[in-house]
């Protein structure tokens, strides 16, 4: 049996001479692996390529053949923080996706935060892909209602327990047991300040360990941990 599909390169592994593992993530058949021969020109994690899968079984390894569309680590590899997010955005998901689950919602905001990540918005649309992943994984954020009062105005807060929203006037006694919330996740503010990113990726990363400590007590992505302590050194020089 074989498939063909757009797919985008999670990771790859050396696996004999000449014969590497290599992981990507497609719209129909989610996260696979399979067996790449004779490598020619390099694969790179986060490539958006044409794959070719083949196998005997939907349940064997196969081997895949990969075709380059666009590498976006070739336009962003003197960036850190966009590798950064680069790496960190692909190891989530070859680490908390289960293998051949199709993610269809997943995947085009995978490829969607690589196809803009040259662009303006790149912070904002990370935190946006890893929201999406949250919500894909069974851990959604509940960001445009008030918890209490069903209110949709005046929301500031989050609750770390449920991940929905609460107004300031509900949360204002409990402020430091609860995350604030960003309001360029809930509006249509494209430029937040890297305070506003720092603050929303605390958020999302307080999620993401509940659900990687679950499923295998696993440690979320270095790079994510770089991305953060970059983000932080730039506003603590801002301010000093």
């Amino acid at each position: 049996m074989q498939w063909q599909e757009s797919s985008i390169v999670l990771g790859t592994r050396l696996f004999a001479e000449n014969l590497r593992i290599v992981t990507v993530f497609s719209e129909t058949f989610g996260k696979t692996s399979g067996l790449v021969k004779g490598i020619k020109k390099p694969i790179q994690f986060g490539d958006v390529s044409h794959v070719l899968w083949k196998g005997r079984t939907s349940e064997q390894l196969g081997t895949f053949q990969i075709e380059n569309i666009f590498s976006p680590f070739c336009h962003i590899f003197a960036d850190p923080q966009r590798i950064f997010i680069l790496e960190s955005a692909c190891t989530l998901c070859a680490k908390g996706l289960p293998e051949k689950a199709p993610h269809p919602k997943l995947f085009h905001a995978l490829r969607s935060l690589f196809l803009s990540i040259t662009g303006d918005d790149w912070l904002a649309n990370y935190v946006f892909f890893e929201i999406s992943f949250l919500a894909e994984v069974g851990i959604g954020l509940d960001l445009y209602k008030c918890a209490v009062t069903g209110r949709t105005d005046d929301l500031f807060y989050v609750s770390p327990c449920t991940g929905r929203a609460v107004v300031r006037s509900v949360g204002e006694s409990y402020k430091d047991r609860l995350f604030r919330l960003p309001s360029f996740l809930i509006s249509n503010d494209n430029y937040p300040s890297n305070g506003d990113i720092f603050s929303a990726l605390e958020m999302t990363g307080h999620f993401l360990r509940m659900y990687f400590c679950g499923i295998s007590c696993r440690e979320l992505p270095l790079s994510r941990n770089y991305l953060l302590a970059d983000i932080g050194e730039k506003i603590h020089g801002a301010i000093a």
